[in-house]
């Protein structure tokens, strides 16, 4: 490079900055998004999303992020700190229900799911049809009756001091065979589950003519009457620092096994097939458009946004940094030097 050039490069490369400097800022920066952004709706209008995008690719690509993108212990303390910051935030104390969700907004989301009649019967059964289930109605059952034989009966209302014989007697008879009674127990406890078919039946019957659409909505409005004026703040005794460390520890285990599962691999897999089939050939400015997000709302936005945003001093220091590391490449390399020769 000529001893002229040498010299002529410095400025032209200062001038070279300030131009790109001044498409960021100001009356540049309202320019470049009416230019760049009427730009891109004018290429959006020739291409669509099977022509710049592969599939193969892009199922991967996802797959690859939902598998391996990090949830490490200092991302959780950050999340952590923010949720127990929410929780303890002094706007709880004058906030409750009805500062999120109007009642017929509420009222509207009930009657919806309330019609899922379907899915609830379905629920229903699979909880009934549970061994725990089985287990707490017999254990019910037999307590009920015990309690009857002792307290309740006939016999013992009507003859002064039997239910205290009985009980003393009860008392006296598990002294002398204290295996007894848990003998007793376990055999009326089988034969209640070895006929509590017709129980399980019948309890199914009460839970779907007490889960009715219309009782529902009353269980629905009973809940809003007793939560709705309850103020947020009233709940921070109910969740304490380490509550909230062990739910993220316990969400981020389940996580780990989810994420990595064939089977939301395929589905993603799927998903994709199925958007890119079905609006993959619609132009980007057309698909965009319909969304939505058109051009007019795009620039309002950004213009809205990037003045702020791109204002602040600190970002701008490392743009120019950035703008001059990446101009100095070209201005002091061979094919600078061989334009000016």
């Amino acid at each position: 490079m000529s001893s002229s050039a040498q010299d002529l490069a410095p400025k032209i490369k200062e001038a070279h900055v300030q131009f790109l400097l001044s498409r960021l800022q100001n009356e540049g920066l309202t320019q470049t998004i009416d230019r760049e952004l009427g730009a891109l709706f004018e290429w959006g209008q020739t291409v669509s999303l099977n022509q710049i995008l592969d599939r193969e690719l892009l199922i991967k690509s996802i797959n690859r992020w939902v598998s391996t993108a990090p949830f490490n212990e200092e991302l959780r303390s950050i999340v952590e700190r923010c949720i127990i910051a929410g929780i303890q935030a002094e706007l709880n104390n004058g906030a409750n229900l009805t500062s999120l969700v109007p009642k017929d907004e509420y009222d509207k989301t009930i009657t919806h799911f309330a019609k899922f009649e379907k899915i609830r019967v379905d629920v229903i059964r699979m909880i009934l049809e549970s061994p725990i289930y089985s287990e707490l109605i017999s254990d019910v059952l037999y307590h009920g009756i015990k309690d009857y034989v002792l307290t309740e009966n006939v016999v013992v209302k009507k003859v002064p001091g039997v239910s205290a014989l009985m009980k003393a007697g009860a008392k006296s008879l598990n002294k002398a065979m204290p295996k007894l009674e848990s003998a007793a127990e376990g055999t009326i406890k089988k034969f209640i589950s070895n006929n509590l078919r017709s129980s399980v039946e019948l309890s199914e019957k009460i839970l779907n003519n007490a889960l009715s659409e219309s009782n529902i909505k009353s269980i629905a409005d009973h809940f809003w009457t007793t939560i709705s004026g309850k103020e947020f703040g009233k709940f921070q005794e109910y969740i304490e620092d380490g509550d909230v460390d062990q739910t993220l520890s316990v969400a981020n285990d389940l996580w780990s096994d989810v994420r990595n599962a064939e089977y939301l691999n395929n589905m993603i897999e799927r998903i994709v097939e199925h958007l890119l089939d079905d609006i993959g050939d619609r132009k980007l400015a057309e698909l965009a458009t319909a969304i939505g997000y058109d051009k007019d709302y795009l620039t309002q936005e950004l213009k809205q946004t990037l003045p702020g945003t791109l204002g602040n001093e600190h970002l701008m220091e490392y743009l120019e940094q950035r703008i001059r590391a990446d101009l100095d490449d070209f201005y002091s390399g061979d094919e600078f030097a061989a334009a000016l020769a």
